[in-house]
């Protein structure tokens, strides 16, 4: 590695801490992504730290998602297969 020598130079300030945020795209009981309007985006699924959290955005410590993670996981697996509520993937409702 070289040296950074030519500016502009900028800095961040940085505080350890074991709270943080995690706010993560909208989704339906599927694991569905839902679009400003509350349609499913077809085909995109999120969990753990990609979808909203059930903490309303606060990460009070370190595996809060894997809950939320593995479960809507395996929802959104079952949903793809047609087997989980509301049917398959070709069930375009919220």
């Amino acid at each position: 590695m070289a040296p950074i020598e030519q500016a502009p130079f900028f800095a961040l300030r940085i505080y350890p801490a074991d709270l943080g945020t995690a706010i993560g795209l909208r989704t339906d009981r599927n694991a569905r992504v839902l679009r400003e309007d509350g349609r499913v985006i077809a085909g995109l699924y999120a969990c753990g730290n990609d979808m909203g959290s059930i903490m309303n955005g606060n990460y009070p410590g370190p595996g809060i998602t894997l809950g939320p993670a593995l479960t809507f996981g395996y929802l959104a697996g079952r949903h793809m297969c047609g087997t989980g509520a509301g049917g398959g993937s070709g069930d375009t409702g919220a």
